[in-house]
């Protein structure tokens, strides 16, 4: 079966919403988010990460031939095809996701606050790659 544009822009736009949703919410100090905000910073995080592995696992089986066993692997599969060196920071991201999720430990909710300031230029990059390819 071939690539599904639609599947392709559509993850794209949503994960490009979500990054968007949360540089807002993060333009406040840490120190004066209300607990809703922490919680809405959680939920677009899940959010996001769902749109890249949705995007990730569309490509790597429509279009690479491979099947992924985890989400980490269906971002490592498509990384790895366009050669970002840089795909522990989308390990990362899937990870969190997997913590906020699973609850496997307590959730530093400031640790994920300066996970997102600090940018998600690896993101940024595995988008461009693909929008150039399908796109």
């Amino acid at each position: 079966m071939p690539i599904d544009i639609d599947v392709v822009e559509n993850r794209i736009s949503d994960i490009k919403k979500t990054i968007q949703e949360l540089h807002r919410l993060t333009t406040k100090q840490y120190e004066k988010l209300s607990m809703d905000e922490k919680y809405s910073i959680r939920y677009n995080i899940i959010v996001l990460v769902e749109a890249l592995v949705a995007l990730c696992s569309h490509i790597s089986i429509e279009d690479l031939d491979k099947t992924p066993q985890s989400y980490k692997e269906s971002v490592r599969i498509v990384a790895e095809h366009f050669n970002l060196p840089c795909i522990e920071d989308l390990e990362a991201l899937v990870g969190l996701r997997n913590l906020l999720i699973h609850r496997y430990h307590v959730i530093l909710d400031r640790k994920i606050y300066f996970f997102i300031k600090e940018d998600f230029e690896c993101l940024y990059k595995l988008i461009e790659e693909v929008e150039k390819k399908y796109l």
